[in-house]
Order: C-alpha cells, then sequence, then structure tokens
C-alpha cells in the first residue's frame, strides 16, 4: 500500500468464472467473457472500478471513500451494498439489478436511485427504465444456474455462447424474438439446453 497503485486488468475467458477480493475487502464475482479493471489498492475521495461484463458485487461500505462502477454508457455509486451488473458490449441492454442496500444509476448528469430487488435496465438510446425483479434470480449463475424470466431467444443464446465458447447463427431471423422461462442448470450439456429450448417450440438446431 506504499507508493502509487497499480492498474491491474483481470479477464475471465468464455466458459470461465472467477472471483476476487479487492483490497478494500469488497468481493466481486465476474461472469464468463468478462473484463475488470481495479487498483492494487485505493487512494484519495473515491474507489473506482471499470467493469465490461457482467459482475456481482458486494462492497465493503467505506462512508469517506464511494464506490463507483465504470461501464461503457454509465457510472454506478454504490453505498456499501450487494448488487448485480450486466453490461456486455454486444447486448442490447445494461441492466443493474441491486439486491440489499442502496445504489444510484449515473446516465447523461442524471441519477436513478435503487431500492432492493429493483433494476435499471439502460437501452441504446442511453434511457433508462428502472422495473421491480426478483434480485436474487439475476445472480443466478453465482450459483451455477441459468434462470431466464420471459427472455428472448437472442439473449439467451448470447449468454449461452459466452457460457460454451460457441459462436450461433440465426437461419430464421423471427426466432430471436421467441421468448421463454426456465430454470438450466449451468453445468449442463450444451444439446441437452438445446433441446430443452427447442422441445416447446417449432425450431430445429444444427451444431457444428
Amino acid at each position: 500500500t506504499s507508493g502509487r497503485p497499480i492498474i491491474s486488468k483481470l479477464v475471465v475467458p468464455k466458459g470461465g468464472e472467477f472471483a476476487i477480493v479487492l483490497a478494500d475487502g469488497t468481493k466481486i464475482w465476474l461472469n464468463a467473457d468478462t473484463r475488470l479493471k481495479y487498483p492494487t489498492f485505493f487512494t484519495g475521495d473515491k474507489r473506482e472500478v471499470e467493469l465490461e461484463g457482467e459482475a456481482y458485487f458486494e462492497v465493503q461500505h467505506d462512508d469517506k471513500m464511494p464506490f463507483i462502477v465504470k461501464t461503457s454508457k454509465s457510472a454506478i455509486r454504490v453505498y456499501g451494498t450487494s448488487f448485480n451488473v450486466k453490461a456486455y458490449l454486444d447486448d442490447s441492454f445494461q441492466k443493474t439489478t441491486l439486491e440489499e442496500g442502496s445504489i444510484g444509476l449515473q446516465v447523461n448528469d442524471k441519477e436513478f436511485k435503487l431500492v432492493p430487488n429493483q433494476q435499471a435496465v439502460l437501452n441504446t438510446a442511453n434511457e433508462v427504465n428502472v422495473i421491480k425483479i426478483k434480485a436474487r434470480q439475476q445472480s443466478a449463475w453465482r450459483h451455477g444456474r441459468f434462470l431466464f424470466d420471459n427472455e428472448n431467444l437472442e439473449d439467451i443464446m448470447a449468454q449461452l455462447a459466452r457460457w460454451y465458447d460457441v459462436s450461433v447463427e440465426f437461419q430464421d431471423e423471427s426466432i430471436r424474438n421467441l421468448h421463454f422461462t426456465g430454470d438450466i442448470k449451468r453445468h449442463a450439456n450444451f444439446s441437452i439446453i438445446l433441446k430443452a429450448l427447442t422441445s416447446s417450440v417449432n425450431v430445429n438446431y444444427k451444431l457444428n
């Protein structure tokens, strides 16, 4: 903790997951295909990290040094709390979900305060919609599960592609917007998950 802090970059590849404890005691779980920039220790009047991808945070409370998570579109000001951030660059939406405590999502000089079991959904036009949600569902990946709550097939396949390290092509554009609700083990065989998704609808798939 002497001298100047070094900025480190942690890269979690597709198909991987990782957990880290920062110098202040903050715990972070990182999902597949995620990048985190963080200092070896914190100085000054704030604790700041940069995230691309998905991570679950348990932030150590400190009134004198607020914790800030920066993404490509927003800054999340944390007041000592547990929350999930999903901010992949190729996703249609950035989702910040509060489980415990208090956070403020800052976008274009506006701050959206969240209470537990609320989710701020940021779209490509930088518009924010705050909805009520079961927060623990959003971090189910941390406990080895995929939980889909009326999600479209395009977003579901994007999640599966990161975890199983595959690329996905849609031969029929209309099926991107098929919606599914389900609970699947994260470590199940990929073909089993595909069969579960396609068994209830008229969709075929081919694995190469």
